[in-house]
């Protein structure tokens, strides 16, 4: 009986069109299609995260003469920062290019923050729509992402079966219902939680002998053999691929002492590792080099001493010693956002026990990440961070892709000839100098949060990150780049007319131009290839309120806002009530949608703005407190709020108000700066420090302000801290390319340290 009326309950549900389907495809319009589902991912994540796969559309049967790839993983194979770059699009053009009498259609379902568990339910999903070939490239997000023990949205790390059934249960209506009922009673009050992005994790330190992760790798071996078996049951073959990880460009993201060491151990290690940090800051390698092994050898379990020996061993032309230490490194690091050697382990065992229709690629080998790497340590020539690729990592790891595809699709090994060089691929995508600045500020947005900001090189790798910017930005709008990017791009489309992602990277060089009109074509053809979303519909409109046709883009926005992604259209609804004329429109709009989400805060602060522009600086000054006084956080609200006050030359209260909430908001360098010059103009020094010292890990800083910040730790004594930014500022003299500069600070650094060593001899010995 209670199966019946669970039974029943489920039909009822159904025919009352409560709940949403589950499935990674859902119908679309186009009779015999089907696209992505915006909310699939909250089968497995909390549905605020809203964490989407990308936008595409997919026939039931494939056409005649094509071969259907699906690619499987997560944010590296989705092609993170821009997908258009990512790996997926380069094999396409390079099995296009290598068999020109066939059509490749590579399906991409990667997602940000998934794991293994997540992508067994899109193999199962995609079986259905006549694959050829799975192109499995995960791994990255195992011990962080759904289930995973350093899971920051999850409590428990339940068995695999538990974690199985719990899926089959929320993927049906009753089971939604259920979820729904125990959120409301669990969570009454309660702010619903956001996606945060990697800084959500710093708190959920995983050890590298925490037992946990021996099901960890359990789990994700278990579901890669039954995504085989999903693709062998649709008659697929699969490619398992081994991830990559950037060993000497990416310090640990955490480092920890180990749980063993005593507390005169620790004493003991903390002395050579800060002697070590420091002469390595100094580039005094011989004295760090000393100092860091003594450090290793008390505790060989803190992920950066690792770090530190094997950048050195670098520096001498020892690869092998270097490979070693980064390894450890990575072994050790207690964010676990980069794949271990187990995890490298279990998908080459997988693949060997697998039988035929199963190959490996052992990426993580030949691209210089594991152990038995013969070539180059992986980097930043191929990494951008952690573990997304920038185009050369991209475009390398693909051509590998193309050959064990072809090699299983056709039967024999195509050989390392015939493929598409970097360049010639770059032009089949028109991926040029004027497309990388978009790739960096995305980029650029995630490495400035933590966990990055605790990075020992976080101060030298956004020196490096703005320069890249900068010079990407000056080559945005150069005329003779953007002609070329326009001859290109043109070509490329030409030869690959149906490709959204071409259509697109046309239309951004028409706005670039500031030719309208041809972007306003260019983006309704992308929208042709696509399924409708708020992207797109934001995109018209956009190009539309240019053009000045106000009409049109209301009405479409309007259309759009009708769905759950007004908040996510806010800029171009913001745009539009503003370059027309109509922000009371926008006010009494956002007022009827802030009556069922009045918690929204991204619709508030625009709110806020809207009243401004119509001369309420009172009104936006209040809406911006609120939101401020329910979340002092708010960055786009503080900002707001100092600008309202600004404009009104109230500037004593709004360095009050940069001051009171900078606590609140140390990743807001423009607040931390301001707050600081507030302590300053009063004579706190140790605010100063404090907000200058948050500003620090915000954003790119210079020379000048390392050594503002080490003279202000000579005044108060603090002589390590001084010597630590010296050497700090030496690095980005460097970096920055200015001789007379880096001669000034080696010569302060010469008379401080002299100064710096006596204090430290006369300082009373702690006995053991």
């Amino acid at each position: 009986m209670p199966i019946l009326a669970l039974a029943c309950l489920e039909g009822s549900l159904r025919i009352l069109g409560y709940g949403r389907p589950t499935g990674f495809l859902i119908p679309d319009a186009r009779p015999g299609w089907y696209r992505t589902n915006p909310d699939f991912a909250g089968l497995f994540l909390p549905g605020n995260f809203d964490l989407r796969p990308l936008n595409l559309r997919v026939s039931r049967h494939k056409a005649p003469n094509t071969v259907r790839i699906v690619v499987i993983g997560e944010s590296a194979a989705q092609g993170v920062p821009v997908p258009g770059f990512g790996f997926a699009p380069q094999l396409r053009a390079q099995l296009r290019h290598r068999y020109p009498g066939k059509e490749f259609e590579v399906i991409d379902t990667g997602i940000v923050a998934v794991n293994s568990h997540v992508l067994l339910q899109i193999a199962r999903d995609m079986a259905a729509f006549e694959p050829d070939l799975y192109l499995v490239y995960a791994g990255n997000n195992e011990v962080v992402g759904p289930y995973g023990p350093g899971c920051a949205y999850l409590s428990t790390m339940p068995p695999l079966w538990v974690i199985r059934a719990s899926v089959l249960v929320r993927s049906t209506r009753t089971g939604q219902l259920f979820a729904r009922i125990a959120r409301l009673l669990s969570s009454a009050g309660s702010r619903p939680a956001e996606w945060g992005g990697m800084a959500m994790f710093v708190d959920n330190a995983v050890l590298a002998d925490d037992p946990r992760l021996y099901s960890v790798y359990e789990n994700f071996a278990s579901n890669l053999r039954d995504i085989v078996s999903a693709a062998s049951g649709a008659g697929a073959k699969t490619l398992l691929c081994t991830p990559v990880a950037n060993l000497k460009d990416c310090a640990p993201l955490l480092s920890k002492n180990g749980a063993w060491l005593s507390k005169p151990e620790a004493e003991a290690w903390r002395g050579p590792f800060n002697r070590g940090r420091l002469a390595w800051l100094l580039g005094d390698a011989q004295e760090a080099r000393a100092e860091l092994g003594e450090a290793l050898r008390i505790d060989p379990e803190y992920a950066d001493t690792s770090f530190m020996l094997g950048s050195l061993d670098l520096q001498q032309g020892d690869e092998a010693s270097a490979r070693r230490h980064f390894i450890d490194a990575l072994h050790w690091d207690a964010l676990r956002f980069r794949p271990d050697a187990p995890i490298g382990q279990a998908v080459r065992e997988v693949a060997r026990a697998s039988g035929p229709g199963v190959g490996l690629l052992d990426t993580a080998v030949e691209l210089g990440s594991d152990a038995a790497s013969p070539g180059a340590i992986s980097g930043r020539e191929i990494l951008f961070e952690h573990v997304h690729f920038d185009w050369e990592g991209n475009y390398r790891a693909a051509r590998l892709m193309a050959r064990g595809a072809a090699s299983l699709l056709f039967g024999s090994d195509p050989g390392d000839s015939g493929w598409l060089d970097s360049s010639a691929c770059a032009e089949a995508l028109a991926y040029g100098p004027h497309e990388r600045l978009p790739m960096l500020l995305r980029i650029d947005v995630l490495t400035r949060k933590p966990p990055f900001t605790g990075q020992l090189t976080h101060v030298e790798d956004e020196a490096q990150m703005a320069q890249d910017i900068e010079a990407s930005t000056r080559l945005r709008t150069d005329p003779s780049a953007v002609a070329k990017a326009a001859a290109s791009a043109g070509r490329a489309l030409e030869a690959d007319p149906s490709n959204p992602a071409l259509a697109g990277i046309v239309e951004g060089i028409d706005l670039d131009r500031g030719d309208n009109e041809a972007a306003l074509a260019m983006a309704r053809r992308a929208e042709e290839a696509l399924p409708a979303d708020y992207a797109l519909a934001a995109d018209e409109a956009t190009i539309l309120t240019r053009l000045g046709r106000f009409d049109e883009a209301g009405r479409i926005l309007m259309a759009a806002a009708s769905g759950p992604d007004v908040d996510l259209l806010t800029p171009a609804l913001q745009d539009y009530w503003v370059r027309s004329n109509r922000a009371k429109e926008g006010i009494a709009f956002l007022g009827r949608v802030l009556t069922g989400r009045p918690r929204d805060q991204r619709l508030r602060v625009v709110r806020a703005g809207l009243l401004r522009a119509l001369g309420d600086a009172e009104g936006a000054e209040q809406a911006l407190r609120d939101v401020l006084k329910e979340d002092p956080s708010s960055e786009e609200a503080l900002e707001g709020l100092v600008s309202v006050l600004a404009g009104a030359n109230r500037m004593g209260d709004a360095a009050r108000e940069s001051e009171g909430f900078a606590p609140f908001q140390p990743r807001n360098q423009a607040n931390s700066l301001r707050a600081a010059k507030a302590c300053e103009a009063r004579g706190d020094v140790e605010g100063l420090l404090r907000n200058l010292s948050d500003a620090e890990r915000s954003g790119p800083v210079s020379a000048t302000f390392e050594l503002t910040l080490a003279l202000k730790f000579y005044q108060l004594r603090r002589l390590d801290e001084m010597m630590t930014h010296l050497a700090l500022a030496r690095r980005l003299a460097l970096h920055e390319g200015s001789a007379s500069v880096s001669s000034s600070i080696d010569d302060l650094i010469h008379r401080m340290r002299i100064e710096w060593e006596a204090a430290a001899q006369a300082r009373p010995q702690k006995s053991e």
